[in-house]
């Protein structure tokens, strides 16, 4: 559903959070283990709302990391207490693949069905125009950006490959999604989709079949091919809007000498009208360059060490999908906001790449390794219990 759906009860409760609390509601913190990451996003928000108290962070600010970030991050890291991770990921998967339909049906016919829900407030206004680059519609779905919906599309896509469909159906899904992202035509939702599929296939060696990565590989080169040409058309025929675009997103790292330690930038001003600015800078088109403006450095660098954690269980093979999904994610922290349902899917996201982080050895019986393999309960039962985790990282101990 579209951010704008939702109710004013003090501050705005749109349907997503609403949902996501009746997600933390339901769950148990029996078995609950309290890791680094948990004390590094903990600490970041302690930090925000010490901030605030002193007066140095905003209301609205304030407002954003708790009922923006740490509701989605608490949602994900409970889930699953009541489910299995497996289920998560199917229902991610195909909330993807519904996605897709839609933005693809959106490019065809010229329309969004999510614009004619009409709400009078801030966020209606501020979401529901469509935009367009080179004379082409740029698809946002219910997203209120096309940039915020590749970027969420691109994160789900290395659930599609860890899902119990058919081979073809996956591959298919996959088709499906990258072409949803292209008619974004959203560069930085291309680049993230492509780095997240490359890193679930060199590192979810348990969930699929060597088969099946020389498909998805195959899928990825073939798509290239065909689907890049068509692309830079579009890219050439929007100009200087695309290539002024890129540049914007480099001057904003100047901005980063005006921040604090800890609260709003020096360079903060907000004029006669209302309207706020960073230095000459009205917009800020980055996540990492925003939160320092807003929080100061000392919170942005605890969510970089929270991020490097999550890069090391990639690296040390310790990756899980919702792991891979935020490491894809790195490039867009740095050129894209966390704005509409995209901060709250990659802060879900953030807490289900803790809540599933393996932590011990695991021997799965036969029927889990027929839903790895895809393997028929019948034969997987002469086969050998599978090893799947390793010991847990030492960083991560808590």
């Amino acid at each position: 559903m579209p951010i704008w759906l939702g109710a004013q009860v003090g501050v705005f409760y749109s349907a997503i959070t609403v949902v996501t609390l009746l997600v933390i509601a339901s769950s148990s913190v029996h078995g609950f283990r309290f890791s680094v990451v948990d004390f590094l996003v903990g600490s970041f928000a302690t930090l925000v709302i010490l901030g605030w108290a002193l007066g140095w962070v905003q209301w609205g600010h304030l407002v954003i990391v708790c009922w923006g970030w740490m509701i989605p991050y608490m949602g994900g890291r409970l889930m699953p207490s009541r489910v299995n991770p497996q289920w998560i990921y199917s229902c991610i998967a195909t909330g993807a693949l519904a996605a897709s339909c839609l933005a693809i049906a959106e490019f065809l016919s010229g329309k969004n069905l999510f614009v004619l829900i009409k709400l009078n407030n801030n966020l209606y206004q501020a979401w529901h125009t469509l935009r367009y680059r080179g004379g082409e519609l740029r698809v946002e779905g219910a997203f209120g950006q096309s940039i915020a919906l590749s970027a969420s599309l691109a994160m789900c896509s290395v659930f599609i490959l860890v899902v119990c469909w058919p081979q073809w159906l996956k591959l298919l899904s996959l088709l499906i999604l990258a072409t949803a992202v292209g008619l974004t035509f959203s560069r930085i939702g291309m680049i993230v989709l492509l780095l997240t599929l490359v890193i679930g296939l060199l590192t979810l060696h348990r969930e699929m079949l060597p088969a099946f990565r020389w498909k998805v590989a195959g899928f990825l080169a073939a798509g290239s091919l065909v689907g890049l040409p068509l692309l830079a058309e579009v890219f050439s025929a929007a100009g200087s809007e695309a290539t002024g675009s890129a540049a914007y997103r480099e001057e904003i790292f100047s901005l980063f000498d005006t921040a604090s330690f800890l609260g709003l930038a020096k360079s903060w001003t907000a004029s006669a009208d209302g309207k706020i600015y960073y230095g000459t800078f009205q917009s800020i088109d980055s996540e990492l360059v925003l939160t320092a403006l807003r929080f100061g450095l000392i919170p942005v660098f605890l969510l970089i060490g929270a991020i490097i954690c999550c890069v090391l269980t990639v690296m040390f093979k310790r990756a899980t999908p919702a792991a891979v999904a935020v490491t894809g994610m790195i490039p867009a922290f740095a050129t894209v906001a966390l704005i509409t349902q995209y901060a709250t899917l990659a802060w879900f996201l953030a807490g289900l790449a803790v809540a599933t982080y393996p932590r011990a050895v695991t021997t799965l019986g036969a029927g889990a390794l027929a839903l790895t393999t895809h393997t028929r309960p019948s034969t997987a039962t002469t086969t050998a219990p599978l090893k799947v985790y390793g010991e847990e990282a030492p960083w991560l101990r808590s």
